[in-house]
């Protein structure tokens, strides 16, 4: 065991974890300085090795590699069946459950793009003087060291509180603003943005056009009004929303849409493969929520349980176990 220095505080980590967390942050680095001396490493074969635009039978490829980093300069048609990757994984806030490694962290993101090529989604709050940062409940007190209403809270207060991971366990990473991930992401990965109650549309559009970030950015909403009214704001960037059932299929199909800024989440129960099929042929991916009852089904009976899904007719799926599904799906 070793000690972690907290905000006035000692915590034990198990040795384990701190050991990987070096392993993934300072390693790279040595292995790139060892090149770099051997005349063998440059920023372009960096680049070669951890993204991807390649195609192959009418498919983009994700990296085989870690680190599993991939990007695009065309995320509509990367998001179109036909062309989109085959069985994309969405890492459902990151890192939801890996024992050091705390949801909506840059961190844990790094942690799960060593490990496989994911769609990283996050969710988004409000501070008080209207900072969009990280953070999935309304309050702080679950997910960070401090305590209270995130949005009665000022930014340079919450940017210095320790992030906690799903075991209760304090980690020396600390909450990250929108602004922060957007600059990040860059040549990392596709993240999806699912943004709650209080955070304005308007705030979240600036920041992702400021960074340039419209090829690797996907939001979420909750309702088909809601997608339309952020296309109307933001037109060129791609939305998730809803598509449960063949009901809300065809209140979708006889909208004003454009359905190449489109997937559709299906819930998180299992879906009619009437669904699927429909989607499909309108143009759309659809993607399958496994959290709950679906993850936990198949940690008893295994991921070979969630893999038949794809087989059903889902081009991604988003799950608390994105590296156990990503395991499975390799052998």
């Amino acid at each position: 065991m070793v000690f972690l220095l907290g905000e006035g505080q000692i915590q034990f980590k198990p040795l384990k974890i701190m050991m990987h967390h070096l392993k993934l942050f300072f390693l790279p680095g040595l292995i790139a300085c060892l090149l770099a001396a051997c005349g063998g490493y440059s920023e372009t074969t960096q680049a070669e090795n951890s993204t991807t635009k390649s195609e192959l039978n009418g498919h983009f490829l994700l990296p085989t590699e870690a680190p599993f980093y991939y990007s695009t300069d065309d995320i509509y048609a990367f998001l179109t069946p036909g062309t989109a990757p085959e069985r994309m994984i969405s890492a459902h806030r990151g890192s939801r459950y890996y024992e050091g490694w705390p949801e909506n962290c840059i961190e844990s993101f790094e942690y799960i793009l060593s490990e496989l090529p994911a769609v990283l989604e996050m969710d988004l709050r409000l501070s008080k003087d209207s900072v969009v940062f990280l953070l999935h409940d309304e309050t702080l007190d679950r997910t960070t060291t401090g305590s209270g209403k995130a949005h009665e809270k000022l930014w340079d207060e919450i940017r210095e509180l320790q992030l906690l991971d799903d075991h209760g366990d304090t980690t020396h990473f600390n909450p990250p603003s929108l602004r922060d991930v957007l600059k990040w992401s860059e040549d990392k990965a596709i993240i999806k943005l699912d943004i709650k109650r209080n955070v304005p549309f308007e705030l979240v559009i600036d920041q992702i056009r400021s960074a340039d970030a419209v090829n690797r950015v996907i939001v979420i909403v909750y309702s088909l009004n809601a997608a339309r009214v952020f296309n109307k704001l933001a037109p060129e960037v791609m939305i998730s929303l809803p598509v449960r059932n063949i009901a809300e299929f065809e209140a979708l199909s006889k909208s004003d849409l454009p359905k190449n800024r489109l997937i559709a989440f299906t819930g998180t129960r299992k879906t009619d493969p009437k669904v699927y099929e429909s989607l499909k042929k309108y143009g759309i991916i659809a993607i399958q929520g496994t959290i709950g009852n679906l993850d936990q089904r198949a940690k008893a009976r295994g991921f070979q349980t969630i893999i038949e899904i794809f087989d059903q007719g889902a081009g991604m799926i988003a799950t608390d176990y994105p590296i156990e599904l990503y395991r499975e799906m390799k052998k």
